[in-house]
């Protein structure tokens, strides 16, 4: 998996958010209702409530505003998706993608988003259904997800992947090698020639991706 961080403008509630200078709003929740409606959690801070939600009232991109919550320096809301806003959300996306959202702030500049994707296919289209939305994307980062795995399913298959990390951990690649090729063969159930072949795959597939080809 890899974690992406992007910016993205023009999208949901992008007027209400060009209104105010120091806004900040931090992504709670976002689930559809029973009958179909992208309902969204936000918190808000740097503008006074009342204000702000004079500006939410008329956002043509949400609907049925509610404050669900107040702080000294926060406040909570609940939106619904108008059909603008349903155009303008890559939501429904999320389940069909297997994406995760991590994290998302609404600013001037627009929404800062860290998504967790499968791979840079995912991404790209990503990237693509903003485009098709009228949304500019803007990737601002691109990394591996350290929650969970090592990274080489990205590149390899499972078998390259288990052939490289069990060389690895019995001592193969050492000077001198710890294991042979042949034993390396009997603890994976394979034949030497099918250790060699996996790899030399394995390695190639990994060089490959270092070099960006």
């Amino acid at each position: 998996m890899l974690v992406a961080e992007f910016v993205v403008e023009a999208a949901v509630l992008q007027r209400t958010l060009s209104a105010f200078p120091d806004i900040r709003l931090t992504h709670e929740a976002q689930y559809l209702t029973a009958d179909g409606t992208v309902r969204l959690f936000f918190r808000m801070a740097g503008v006074d409530p009342a204000t702000f939600e004079s500006t939410l009232e008329s956002d043509p991109t949400v609907t049925n505003a509610r404050r669900i919550d107040r702080t000294d320096s926060t406040a909570l809301y609940r939106v619904d998706f108008t059909v603008e806003g349903r155009a303008k959300s890559t939501f429904p996306r999320w389940a069909i993608d297997d994406v995760v959202l991590l994290e998302a702030t609404g600013t001037p500049d627009g929404w800062r988003i860290r998504m967790r994707v499968p791979d840079r296919e995912t991404l790209l289209e990503y990237r693509e259904a903003y485009s098709t939305r009228g949304c500019s994307f803007a990737l601002q980062s691109l990394s591996l997800d350290q929650s969970g795995g090592d990274g080489l399913e990205l590149y390899l298959s499972p078998s390259q992947r288990d052939a490289l990390v069990s060389a690895y951990e019995l001592g193969y690649f050492e000077i001198p090698r710890r294991i042979s090729q042949e034993e390396l063969g009997v603890e994976l159930g394979i034949s030497a020639q099918s250790v060699s072949e996996r790899l030399r795959r394995a390695v190639s597939s990994l060089v490959e991706s270092l070099l960006g080809r």
